[in-house]
C-alpha cells in the first residue's frame, strides 16, 4: 500500500458511515478521542497509522483503537448518474 493518507481518508469516511448506522457503537467513543485504525492484513499501514497518530496525540487525549476485520463485498453506492464532459 503506497499512499497511506488516501487509504486513511477512505477508511475514515467508511467508519463515519458505520457510526451513523450504529449509534450505540458511536456512543462508546469518548469526546475528542484519537481514533487509530488497525486493518486486518495491512501491517505496514497499521504501524504507520499508530506511530503517526500517537506522535500527534494531545496531552491526556483518549485513544480508541478500531480493528477492521471485514469489508463489504460491494460498493455502498446504490444509484448514481454520470455525465460525460467533452472538452
Amino acid at each position: 500500500m503506497g499512499n497511506y493518507a488516501d487509504f486513511l481518508a477512505m477508511v475514515s469516511t467508511e467508519f463515519h458511515k458505520y457510526l451513523m448506522e450504529n449509534e450505540m457503537f458511536a456512543k462508546k467513543i469518548p469526546a475528542n478521542a484519537l481514533v487509530i485504525f488497525q486493518i486486518g492484513g495491512e501491517n505496514d499501514f497499521n504501524k504507520w497509522h499508530k506511530e503517526t497518530s500517537l506522535r500527534n496525540r494531545e496531552a491526556e487525549q483518549p485513544v480508541v483503537y478500531v480493528y477492521v476485520k471485514k469489508w463489504r463485498e460491494h460498493s455502498s453506492l446504490e444509484e448514481i448518474n454520470m455525465e460525460e464532459v467533452v472538452a
